[in-house]
């Protein structure tokens, strides 16, 4: 038998590596079946939306009216007369509730947060994210999901923190009750099929929240993430030309100027659904860095050892200031829900490399699969994990089958 060069070895497994993403790829192909059509409402009369359904205690959710809209898009906001005085309606009254999250409680810590993909460009966003030694929020879109599974690995993989944005984008009021539990469980169920977690936040399209979408969402074990009024990047309207990039940026830059006035921390909304939202995040963390604001997911915004439904950080996060308030985890941010947060249109955001503490707090999340509700029987690995260890398996195999023939 003949030796084989380390550099062949290198080049084999470089090789089997490779089938991982086709193989993600594929996974994600063979289970759309089982998926509802991308883009669209899911079917409210499918076996497994109603299993989903009557798992929620109806009787705790409000009865609060359907709001008209052109589906997907956001509700037109009636007058304010009109609107029920217990709705608490973000989108058009601009309501926070006592336990929606829209700000970091701690001062200079920046809740950075992207939405709707993952996407094609997506991976530019993580090497800039990598290089600046960042970790943040991806509020991911169920559809998305099944188009790039292994760009949601990566982001796992990397450190990133997933949360959901249903699964078609639609605005969340416009929708029946039935309807809630659909967009949100089947982006769950997406997430939970390509990596084995089972997410806990979520960010309403639009921001389009009231009570009884919240209350819908909390019996499904989530809480409801805003952003911070004022810090809205707009960065979404620079590919249906409405803003420029220079625009966003000096919009950033006013917001910039109100960090030294905020009590307590920012959280953000900036997009990686498109190249010329991707193209302007990396300016926009500079500028936020360059500030001395700290970026950070959600979580470790919020200082929530409990990242996702069925998982925990091995280590609870550290505050780097102990005068400053700790978030509890059971009522994330201290907000005044007595006053509008303003309206869902607004202006951009900020952040510092992250502290020691803090580096040494973002460590992978010890996954228990044992009290998903997205499977049957006893817990199982994910799809996407038993694919990487078969194409592993593939590469092993064919460095044997070559040590032995060459």
């Amino acid at each position: 038998m003949r030796t084989v060069s380390l550099v062949s070895v290198a080049l084999i497994i470089t090789v089997g590596t490779l089938f991982m993403p086709s193989a993600m790829a594929e996974m994600s192909k063979k289970q759309q079946k089982e998926y509802p059509p991308k883009d669209v409402l899911p079917d409210v009369n499918s076996e497994i939306v109603k299993k989903w359904v009557d798992e929620v205690d109806w009787s705790k959710v409000p009865k609060l009216p359907v709001a008209k809209a052109e589906i997907p898009n956001s509700p037109d906001c009636p007058s304010e007369k009109l609107i029920p005085k217990d709705a608490c309606w973000w989108t058009c009254n601009g309501c926070v509730a006592a336990d929606d999250i829209e700000i970091c409680p701690r001062e200079k810590a920046w809740g950075l947060t992207y939405d709707d993909g993952p996407s094609p460009d997506t991976p530019r966003l993580l090497k800039k994210l990598k290089q600046a030694n960042v970790t943040s929020t991806f509020f991911v879109i169920g559809s998305r999901v099944l188009e790039h599974p292994e760009t949601l690995l990566q982001e796992v993989k990397e450190g990133h923190h997933i949360g959901l944005h249903t699964w078609s984008h639609a605005g969340m009021t416009s929708l029946t009750n039935e309807q809630v539990v659909a967009e949100i469980k089947w982006a769950e169920k997406a997430v939970f099929d390509v990596t084995g977690l089972k997410t806990k936040y979520w960010r309403p399209p639009y921001g389009d929240v009231d009570n009884r979408v919240r209350e819908i969402a909390r019996q499904l074990g989530y809480v409801t993430v805003i952003w911070t009024k004022e810090w809205d990047s707009n960065d979404w309207q620079i590919p249906d030309k409405t803003i420029t990039n220079k625009e966003v940026i000096r919009n950033f830059k006013w917001a910039l100027s109100t960090v030294p006035k905020l009590k307590g921390g920012v959280i953000t909304l900036e997009h990686d659904l498109y190249t010329q939202t991707v193209n302007v995040a990396g300016s926009l963390l500079d500028m936020g860095m360059k500030k001395g604001l700290e970026p950070m997911d959600i979580a470790r915004c919020v200082n929530d050892p409990h990242p996702y439904q069925n998982s925990v950080l091995a280590k609870k996060p550290e505050s780097t200031d102990a005068k400053k308030p700790v978030a509890d985890p059971k009522k994330p941010a201290t907000v005044d829900t007595t006053k509008p947060a303003g309206s869902a249109a607004q202006k951009p955001f900020a952040a510092t490399t992250p502290s020691e503490a803090d580096k040494k707090a973002e460590v992978n999340p010890t996954i228990s699969m044992t009290d998903s509700t997205t499977t049957k029987g006893s817990a199982k690995s994910s799809s996407a994990t038993q694919l990487t260890l078969t194409a592993s398996g593939v590469a092993l195999l064919t460095i044997s089958v070559l040590m032995m023939t060459l």
